[in-house]
């Protein structure tokens, strides 16, 4: 009995993140100088980078690996944000970087607690993927086209015909 009831608890949140709910809502927070905050690009995907100084290995390393792929960003409006700790600087690359208003509260509302880390927000506002780890990105790419949308707008048609 107890397997059964474990089983539909299990299913009933299967079905509810199915629909689209937010499962994990991205933290709020305002850009610097822009007077926006990340709500307002709900719909976009955002890339969020987190280091204590743009001068950081793993943060320049993570920047020059996305440069490779930054075309194929740009054709998805992907909105990409530096929260830099310590002071606001300049992100030396080809992408257009927006900066965090307040890196230390950003970070600390997204656990972040290391000298670098990097944040996937889905268009339906999920924290698709934190970690401190450099990545390839690729894998990023991935997340940006192969959203709960465009699977979900695929699992439309192939059920509509």
């Amino acid at each position: 009995m107890k397997r059964l009831a474990a089983a539909l608890a299990l299913l009933l949140v299967a079905c509810a993140a199915s629909h689209g709910d937010v499962v994990r809502p991205a933290p709020n927070f305002d850009f610097a100088g822009t007077g926006k905050s990340l709500k307002s690009f709900r719909g976009q995907t955002v890339v969020l980078l987190f280091a204590q100084s743009a001068r950081e290995k793993h943060f320049r390393e993570m920047v020059y690996r996305l440069k490779r792929l930054y075309s194929q960003f740009a054709t998805e409006r992907v909105i990409f944000v530096a929260a830099i700790e310590n002071g606001p600087q300049e992100v030396e690359s080809n992408i257009p970087f927006v900066l965090a208003a307040d890196p230390q509260k950003v970070a600390a509302d997204y656990g972040v607690n290391g000298r670098y880390a990097i944040a996937v927000i889905g268009v339906d506002g999920n924290v698709d993927m934190i970690t401190s780890q450099l990545i390839a990105p690729e894998r990023v790419r991935d997340m940006v086209f192969d959203n709960y949308e465009s699977q979900d707008g695929s699992r439309k048609t192939l059920t509509d015909q």
